[in-house]
């Protein structure tokens, strides 16, 4: 039986499995070999775009890979900017009390600056640890800039914590502001305006935390499908190289049984006939050259369509043949006949 092979068809990487380089196509109207083009891009990147991504994915796996560098990195920037502003003046002109000792005034610049170190890991205890500098801050009359950090772990735990955790971080961010509002009266302003003030940029700092969350949950599924897509794919593909080895060891099978069971029974046949009539003999070792050849071109089209040595396309084309139909049976059956066999 001739092999099996579809008319201009030729998928190296059903036979290869995944990851085959199949740089040749078979167009179906000629059976051609040409190489597969490269889909053009509609415009590059922009330098400066390109440049920025580059740096923020450099950062990124930085700050992924190394935390605690970034983290004391950005901690030390806050204990300095505190220090400075403790050390210095400028905290007196916004100060309910400019008679704080400065030594108070550093302990709890400090006290607010480095909980900041926690802030990824442990957001919650990192804003506990700065309630009692802030409330003691707010009751001396100090207006420290450090005091804003709180809003920043605020972020950090809208960003990693359930969302319920920014009830009470509501409540400990506001309870300074409250103590401040009681103790030095409308010199700290009215509870409307300290109070509003204050839900206002910590709600800015939760809304930005709720949206980066969002926007990782969603790059994070968007991942997640591609992985399982790929997976699938590549699942397809081998159930697809699968058959086909399958297809090909069958067609493999019928070539080399029918023709070794012809040359068996011509082998035999002339043994026999040898003795008698040579000229029988002769003639069935004739046939047993004829039907060794053919198996032969039957077996060498089947296993040049799994060759894929010449990757430009610019080599010899495998030979096919089509798919036998029920109009091939006449031919075939002739054939055995004229073999030997009844």
């Amino acid at each position: 039986m001739p092999a099996t092979v579809i008319p201009g068809y030729y998928a190296p990487h059903l036979i290869y499995g995944p990851g085959t380089d199949a740089r040749r196509t078979r167009t179906p109207d000629h059976g051609r070999m040409e190489p597969v083009k490269p889909v053009p891009q509609d415009r590059a990147a922009e330098p400066v775009t390109e440049y920025v991504q580059r740096v923020n994915r450099r950062i990124r796996g930085f700050d992924h890979r190394h935390p605690l560098p970034w983290d004391l990195t950005l901690t030390g920037f806050w204990v300095l900017a505190a220090l400075i502003d403790g050390t210095g003046d400028g905290w007196r002109s916004v100060a309910h009390d400019p008679d704080v000792p400065v030594g108070l005034v550093v302990v709890l610049s400090l006290a607010l600056s480095v909980p900041v170190v926690w802030r990824r890991g442990h957001p919650r205890r990192a804003l506990l640890l700065t309630l009692p500098a802030a409330l003691v801050s707010a009751w001396s009359g100090a207006a420290l800039q450090a005091a804003l950090l709180q809003l920043l772990l605020v972020h950090h735990i809208a960003l990693r914590l359930p969302l319920r955790n920014l009830w009470w971080a509501v409540a400990v961010v506001t309870a300074p502001t409250c103590v401040s509002v009681a103790r030095y009266g409308d010199s700290a302003g009215s509870w409307n305006q300290q109070l509003g003030s204050q839900l206002v940029a910590i709600g800015v700092a939760a809304l930005i935390g709720i949206t980066v969350r969002t926007r990782r949950g969603y790059t994070e599924a968007l991942e997640d499908r591609a992985r399982r897509l790929e997976t699938e794919r590549d699942q397809q593909v081998r159930l697809a190289a699968a058959a086909e080895r399958a297809r090909i060891a069958r067609e493999m099978h019928d070539i080399i049984g029918h023709n070794l069971s012809v040359i068996t029974g011509l082998a035999d046949g002339g043994r026999y006939a040898a003795a008698k009539s040579p000229d029988r003999a002769a003639q069935a070792l004739d046939a047993i050259g004829t039907t060794s050849r053919q198996a032969l071109g039957e077996l060498r089209r089947l296993l040049d369509v799994l060759r894929d040595d010449d990757q430009d396309g610019t080599g010899p084309e495998p030979e096919l043949a089509p798919q036998p139909a029920l109009t091939d049976l006449d031919r075939l059956l002739d054939g055995v006949r004229r073999a030997g066999l009844p």
